[in-house]
């Protein structure tokens, strides 16, 4: 098939399994294929398992002239024994580059400065590039559209709690639209904060800190810092956006994505810490403001906020500071613990004096159409915190106001017939109810509801 094949461009794609280790006639297969490498345009090779003889198999791949190679992909799941990637100057077409566990000599790289995608994945320590080899290489690489480096950066030391200094000039990455990272989170702003990138459209994090809670709030602000300014290089600033956060045991995820405009920027953070030693603390993330507010606030329409946790006191979570900036959001659906700090921030801002001055500007998500509460427990927190009398006032208030009261919907809540009837009554509608009662731990044990705190069937409707 390949002498037939004469000088057509190919594509060749090889994974090797552990059973092929042994097949002398599959290895023969592997390098016949490769000795035609100055007519290989696509090649990727998969290993499933450590192989020793990875620099012998490839040897055709690599004493060969591979003209016409536009794309190599070389990835295995473990780190490829005593095997160096090898200088790409004699493939001049080559654009994209994806490694996996490979070892790397950076400057062998420089050859390479036509890519528009390079991938590094799963770097061995030692062959991972210092912040001057990824600016030395990115200065070069000026076509560059895609860039993914995970598990793929260097580690400052441990004992660094914050940046430290650099008179590093910015590096502008005029063509790049995809930035993927993923690391420890000061090693992440360590190389983010370098870059300048005017038309990236989709930035990727999976930022992880060695700390506990107390110190995450040093990691934060950079991350916040690089993620406003790509929001703020956006030619059109009116476009609204959908945002999330969710939040689960020592973890948490902030999304922010366009409605309808594929040109706009996409933004995925997942932010991960360590537990607390101390049992006791409320394991949720300072400073979190300070990533909420890089967002686009005033383009938010649609905005989510899940809280997984059990037993916690969530009221005063940071995050309600950027409340009052969701001015266009006409759409609110609150899941777990998140739903009590929100209806308590939701009420306070309704308690203002809307005769004064300022008043009238001060009008609390003035959009709001829509209001979705999943898995809360309307008679929890006890006393006059309560989410029921919390809630219901702050409806009652918007009313009085001739603020539009929004759609209600409940899903899988604890709350009483009597209460569900009381805020049909404020709401001026039907409150749409459905599911089981649910609360993910927040108040009342789920499967010990009695009838006054169970959720209202449909016969009961």
């Amino acid at each position: 098939m390949l002498e037939r094949s004469r000088t057509a461009p190919l594509t060749i794609r090889i994974s090797i399994g552990y059973q092929d280790l042994a097949d002398n006639a599959f290895l023969s297969s592997v390098r016949l294929a490769l000795s035609h490498i100055r007519h290989i345009r696509h090649l990727s090779i998969f290993l499933s398992n450590r192989f020793r003889d990875l620099g012998d198999l490839l040897s055709p791949f690599l004493t060969g002239s591979p003209d016409i190679l536009e794309e190599l992909i070389l990835a295995s799941p473990s780190v490829f024994p005593d095997y160096v990637y090898p200088s790409m100057e004699n493939a001049p077409y080559l654009r994209v580059l994806e490694l996996s566990s490979c070892h790397l000599n950076w400057k062998l790289f420089s050859s390479i400065g036509n890519l528009t995608t390079l991938v590094l994945k799963d770097i061995p320590m030692a062959s991972r590039p210092s912040i001057e080899n990824i600016l030395s290489l990115l200065q070069i690489m000026s076509k560059l559209e895609i860039l993914a480096l995970i598990h793929a950066i260097s580690e400052l030391p441990t004992n660094i709690r914050t940046l430290p200094p650099h008179d590093i000039p910015p590096i502008k990455l005029e063509h790049l639209i995809d930035l993927s990272l993923t690391g420890f989170v000061l090693d992440c702003a360590n190389v983010m904060r370098h870059f300048v990138i005017p038309r990236c459209r989709q930035v990727t994090l999976s930022a992880v800190t060695r700390w506990h809670i107390p110190e995450v709030a040093l990691a934060i602000p950079p991350l916040a810092d690089i993620i406003s300014s790509s929001f703020s290089q956006l030619d059109r600033q009116e476009l609204p956006y959908h945002a999330s956060i969710r939040s689960w045991y020592h973890s948490m995820t902030i999304t922010a994505h366009p409605v309808e405009d594929a040109d706009e920027l996409f933004l995925d953070l997942y932010l991960t810490w360590q537990p607390s030693r101390q049992p006791d603390n409320v394991e949720v993330a300072p400073n979190l403001s300070n990533l909420l507010s890089s967002l686009p606030l005033g383009r938010i329409v649609q905005f989510n906020a899940l809280l997984f946790c059990a037993e916690h006191d969530t009221a005063g979570v940071e995050w309600l500071k950027v409340f009052p900036h969701l001015t266009r959001v006409e759409t609110v659906l609150l899941s777990g613990g998140y739903t009590y700090g929100f209806v308590s921030a939701f009420h306070d801002a309704h308690v203002i004096d809307v005769s004064s001055t300022s008043g009238t500007n001060e009008i609390v998500l003035p959009n709001l159409t829509s209001l979705t509460i999943e898995h809360a427990h309307f008679s929890f927190p006890l006393g006059d915190n309560q989410l029921f009398p919390t809630f219901k006032r702050a409806l009652t208030r918007r009313s009085k106001l001739e603020w539009a009261v929004p759609h209600i919907k409940l899903l899988n809540c604890h709350i009483t017939p009597q209460q569900l009837a009381d805020l049909n009554t404020v709401a001026f509608g039907q409150v749409f109810c459905d599911g089981e009662p649910d609360t993910w731990g927040v108040g009342e044990s789920d499967g010990e509801s009695n009838d006054e705190g169970s959720f209202l069937s449909d016969d009961e409707g």
